[in-house]
């Protein structure tokens, strides 16, 4: 790469494993949201593809680590307003169980179709009005409780398109050119459009978390903010990775895909537990308002994603040199490079020198399953 500044390296992060490169990305956002609007970023071919950052701190790693950790933190959070988040949270999840309780007594009863029909509606409809009533408590005790906005919509993407429009119309009264990352975030988790019979949004196929060991996406995010250091960023951009965190993972790192098939011994092993690098994810988290989604017929599209020969697939570029935020938007974007056969030509005479191709994989079925990553492929 020739280019007149002296961009830092990011060594600790690989460009071929998707929650690398995802946390490239996510490292330059921060830093334009936190008002460096000249960073740029671009890749280095080494032993692996290693993200370079000019920025305003490109000479001092530690003031970077310390800007980024500043930045991911977001606003404080009372202690009353997260009492009161807790409350409200377990008043909703006690009457979603007392819906699930219900339904479940009148259909071991096996009640003839008319008598069930009735039995719904005298005995649920109830508990349904209650459980509505509490999740709105709970969304409005929410608002104050969360360290970024977007995170008021709930533990998931699981809004009803109503729901969806609602939040995004409040956003959008506080937004304008250079204040737009909640919109943008909004824009990449689902649209009102795409609706699935459970009449919640169709989410990204980013989401990868959707309850299963109750983990939840947008909890987790919650939950990854609370654990933000500059050193643990430090470790993160700079060292290689140790995998010391538990839990509260993305899953975007082929490495999670533990199955017994895949290991040499018990993956739920007390000394074999799952491990991951938090910053890691918080920060790969932050590049979502790079991928947008939107209808495509009756489904939801997501930039970076296809389906080829029945999977579902994510497929990033390697560029060589230094881009600002909106280059790189565009970039991404690129129909050329979710094509099944990518003209490689086109891609190079944009500055693409590699691509990278990871499934969508699911192990067991819902609601005890889990989604991952197969490990990338060289497509370019």
């Amino acid at each position: 790469m020739s280019n007149p500044s002296n961009p830092i390296e990011l060594s600790g992060l690989d460009g071929a494993n998707p929650l690398g490169f995802m946390a490239a990305l996510g490292t330059l956002v921060t830093l334009h949201n936190a008002g460096d609007g000249s960073t740029r970023l671009g890749w280095k071919r080494s032993a692996t593809w290693v993200p370079v950052l000019d920025c305003e701190y490109a000479s001092d790693p530690t003031a970077l680590t310390k800007s980024i950790a500043a930045a991911l933190l977001g606003k404080r959070v009372s202690g009353d307003a997260e009492k009161k988040r807790q409350k409200t949270q377990q008043d909703f999840d006690a009457a979603k169980r007392s819906v699930k309780d219900k339904r479940d007594d009148i259909k071991q009863r096996r009640l003839r179709s008319n008598d069930r029909e009735a039995a719904l509606e005298v005995e649920v409809a109830p508990l349904l009005k209650e459980l509505h009533e509490k999740r709105q408590a709970w969304l409005s005790a929410l608002k104050d409780a969360v360290t970024r906005p977007e995170l008021a919509i709930g533990k998931h993407i699981d809004c009803t398109d109503e729901e969806y429009r609602d939040h995004t119309i409040g956003f959008l009264a506080g937004a304008n050119h250079g204040r737009r990352e909640t919109l943008d975030l909004l824009a990449a988790f689902g649209s009102d459009a795409c609706v699935e019979k459970s009449g919640r949004i169709t989410p990204t196929p980013f989401c990868f978390i959707t309850g299963s060991g109750h983990q939840y996406f947008l909890d987790t995010v919650r939950q990854l903010m609370d654990t933000v250091t500059p050193e643990r960023i430090q470790a993160t951009l700079f060292d290689p990775w140790t995998y010391r965190d538990e839990k509260l993972s993305m899953r975007w790192d082929p490495l999670e895909d533990r199955r017994y098939a895949l290991m040499d011994r018990d993956p739920t092993a007390s000394d074999n537990k799952s491990r991951t690098v938090w910053m890691a994810n918080l920060l790969a988290y932050r590049a979502l308002v790079l991928f947008p989604s939107a209808p495509r017929g009756r489904y939801l599209a997501t930039a970076g994603w296809n389906r080829i020969e029945d999977a579902f697939t994510f497929t990033w570029p390697i560029w060589d040199f230094l881009a600002g935020l909106d280059i790189i938007r565009s970039i991404l974007q690129l129909p050329e490079l979710i094509a099944s056969n990518p003209d490689c030509s086109s891609l190079r005479a944009r500055g693409i020198v590699a691509a990278f191709r990871a499934k969508r994989i699911q192990v067991g079925n819902p609601p005890l399953h889990k989604i991952n990553f197969s490990p990338a492929r060289g497509i370019l």
